[in-house]
């Protein structure tokens, strides 16, 4: 496990590590960890969600109020305005409205709060390159006693991080080994729960996917983040399988509906040992490198430098900074003094001679470009030769300018 990765989970965790969790807990069972006050703090304070609901033209359903497992009518707490140019309707909060909903107990929720807040995205880059999976992290505040949603489960794992406040939680484990997105008549869980405890300030807490769970505010201001991992299950192996037979002629032939039974027998035949070739040894390691080579990155511009049209697009700054932008941790390969890759959903080939300033991106931390020259000096390459090439990573969006 890459130590610069894991170090972000290891940060959530703290005084358990990211190698006793994997081995005890993910997957398996709910984790509990008392953490220090003020530790979530930096993650999404107060003032920066009233910020980013003031800055930003959020509507239903990413921003929503719920009270006791209801969403309450957007025009409770927004407005929609036509704009000059076109018809299209402009979400406008309304701060009287929605404060007064908040005072009756509403919760308010926002959706993929990472993409609106820097340490946010910046803890769900590094989960995605650790888990190798889509993260979203969602914003959950309330001030009085009424829960914003009934006893659930969710289809995807969760890290629920207190950043302030308390509140109250109840998990009763799954009426329904693994449960899927769409499963219907699921029943709910009786009797008392597996857990009961209050989070407080600090706090960390994982539920597995599945587990009937349910919060509840302490009629005091609470603020919780949860952390959505989407894992893969084998019914997505095999519907990316169902796409890669798409190139085999028999499985594009139509089923032999009005055939005799033989050749219906004959056809069946010729599936299952097609299937079963690619239902090799191999297949989950073919599956899990198309998912990293064509993993989405997350959008990130380098203002002015990517737009310049110098050959370079690099600050001539020495300490100016760089960081990789890819979403999965790189597999570098040296093939016949050839550099390989695959990211951003192509395959990548450079000179060898890169290696040694692709290595040290591949770390997952900001360099400089004074560093980036060092580690390319084995190769004798000078610095105009490692600006030029970080140009080029740059206007490919496989680097970003951090730092100046």
């Amino acid at each position: 496990m890459n130590v610069e990765v894991a170090n972000g989970l290891n940060r959530l965790l703290e005084p358990h590590t990211a190698e006793e969790f994997l081995a005890s807990s993910w997957g398996q069972t709910y984790k509990h960890i008392r953490g220090r006050r003020g530790k979530f703090a930096h993650l999404l304070p107060w003032e920066r969600l009233g910020d980013i609901l003031r800055q930003h033209r959020l509507d239903f359903p990413r921003l929503r109020l719920m009270r006791e497992g209801r969403a309450l009518p957007v025009n409770s707490y927004l407005r929609h305005t036509s704009g000059a140019r076109n018809r299209q309707a402009i979400p406008r909060l309304q701060p009287v409205k929605l404060t007064g909903q908040l005072r009756a107990g509403a919760t308010l929720v926002l959706d993929a709060v990472d993409e609106l807040q820097e340490p946010l995205e910046e803890l769900a880059a590094g989960l995605e390159r650790l888990f190798r999976e889509r993260i979203q992290i969602n914003s959950y505040a309330g001030w009085h006693t009424s829960r914003g949603f009934d006893l659930h489960w969710d289809d995807h794992d969760v890290f629920i991080l207190q950043v302030t406040g308390r509140k109250h939680w109840r998990i009763y484990g799954e009426t329904r080994p693994h449960p899927l997105a769409g499963d219907a008549s699921i029943p709910k869980p009786g009797g008392e729960p597996l857990w009961e405890a209050t989070l407080e300030d600090g706090d960390f807490l994982y539920i597995p996917r599945g587990w009937w769970h349910v919060a509840e505010p302490l009629n005091e201001p609470t603020l919780h983040l949860t952390v959505g991992i989407h894992k893969r299950t084998g019914v997505d192996l095999l519907a990316w399988l169902a796409g890669q037979l798409r190139a085999s002629e028999t499985f594009r032939q139509d089923l032999p509906r009005f055939a005799s039974q033989a050749e219906r027998a004959a056809h069946m035949r010729r599936l299952r040992e097609e299937l079963l070739a690619a239902w090799d040894e191999n297949v989950l390691e073919r599956y899990f490198d198309e998912l990293d080579a064509m993993a989405e990155p997350r959008a990130r511009l380098s203002l002015p430098w990517g737009a310049m049209l110098s050959p370079e697009g690099i600050p001539a700054d020495m300490q100016a900074r760089v960081r990789l932008l890819a979403p999965r941790p790189l597999d570098l390969k040296v093939v016949d003094g050839v550099v390989e890759f695959s990211c951003h959903k192509k395959r990548w080939r450079f000179a060898s001679g890169a290696l040694g300033i692709l290595n040290r991106l591949a770390e997952g931390r900001a360099c400089s470009v004074s560093e980036l020259c060092e580690a390319a000096r084995e190769e004798r390459l000078d610095e105009q030769t490692v600006r030029a090439f970080l140009g080029e990573l740059l206007r490919h969006g496989l680097i970003a300018v951090v730092a100046h």
